[in-house]
């Protein structure tokens, strides 16, 4: 006849099940740097789950263009940078501290959150000038956006024509821009 096993504690079995509920957790994963970031700003804006994963995919796309671009650093550092500096006010997001890292990984071509005819609005601004963008990607079309682009290039005396070297090279990159280059 064989002996009958002890059974173990109850303590045991409970010690035990969080043990194995604990290493299915750990296998699923910790959210990642973007998805860390799309939670932020979803929690401030109310997103819908499809606009979050709408997030994510456009926050992996640019962190791949950001690889691309060889500025891989960049875009770590400004994810990083908004963990730390986004707050949320009237239902919007701003990062006031991270304009330096965000400046780095506009550098590269690359735009996370916001498209680059928001950025140039932002420029404008800063030149004294109305924003000439609708905001949202469906309104900053490939030639729209080159023209954003040309805008960011250049420094306010470009932009209002107070200079002429950057006036014109601002004049040169629009012109370029509209015939398709």
């Amino acid at each position: 006849m064989l002996a009958a096993i002890p059974r173990p504690p109850r303590l045991l079995e409970v010690l035990l099940s969080l043990a194995a509920a604990g290493g299915a957790l750990l296998s699923a994963g910790c959210p990642s740097q973007e998805e860390r970031a799309c939670d932020l700003l979803c929690d401030c804006t109310g997103c819908s789950e499809a606009r979050y994963l709408d997030c994510v995919d456009k926050t992996e796309t640019a962190k791949t263009v950001a690889a691309e671009a060889s500025c891989p650093a960049a875009f770590d550092e400004y994810l990083a940078c908004l963990e730390e500096e986004i707050e949320c006010k009237d239902d919007a997001f701003s990062s006031d501290g991270c304009e330096d890292q965000e400046r780095s990984l506009r550098q590269c071509g690359v735009f996370v959150f916001r498209t680059v005819c928001e950025h140039a609005n932002d420029h404008l601004a800063a030149c004294g000038q109305s924003g000439a963008f609708a905001p949202g990607a469906e309104a900053c079309s490939e030639q729209i956006a080159c023209n954003a682009e040309c805008i960011l290039s250049v420094s306010c005396d470009g932009v209002n024509g107070t200079q002429f070297d950057e006036a014109q090279r601002f004049n040169e990159c629009n012109s370029l821009c509209f015939q398709g280059r």
